[in-house]
């Protein structure tokens, strides 16, 4: 009986030195939800089904879905095509672009959902929007 619990020992050791590495994150490399190779992607697979005991789905946990929004940074937004542009929103509803940073260049990023972000213009206080035909205007 003592030869058979020694004998199980080291497996038992590494058994739980491995579910400790899962738990702190000294296993495999993280893999990003939108890619990752096809080795990764079973490992996160294996992970999931034992850690968290669920089938092979991946766990929609909250902070997945409401990371970032809410979040508002305000930023000048660039375009450096041909000679480069910093977007404004001027008082009257116009929004153009000027070489150099003033102002109305100034613009207050808000996540909204995933994918879809809103454009506020600080100092002229309008959003930014977009007509049927793709025109940008401030309202």
């Amino acid at each position: 009986m003592v030869r058979e619990a020694s004998a199980r020992w080291p497996l038992a050791a590494a058994a739980a030195a491995l579910f400790l590495g899962l738990l702190t994150g000294i296993g495999p490399p993280g893999v990003s939800a939108t890619n990752g190779t096809w080795p990764e992607r079973r490992w996160e697979s294996l992970l999931s089904r034992s850690v968290l005991a669920i089938s092979g789905e991946r766990a929609d946990t909250s902070w997945e879905n409401d990371y970032l929004l809410g979040i508002k940074r305000v930023r000048r937004l660039y375009c450096n095509v041909g000679i480069g542009f910093h977007l404004q929103v001027l008082p009257d509803g116009r929004i153009g672009g000027v070489h150099d940073e003033n102002q109305y260049s100034l613009i207050e990023i808000s996540a909204v959902e995933r994918g879809v972000v809103s454009l506020y213009g600080v100092k002229s206080e309008l959003f930014v929007a977009m007509n049927s035909r793709g025109r940008l205007y401030g309202t």
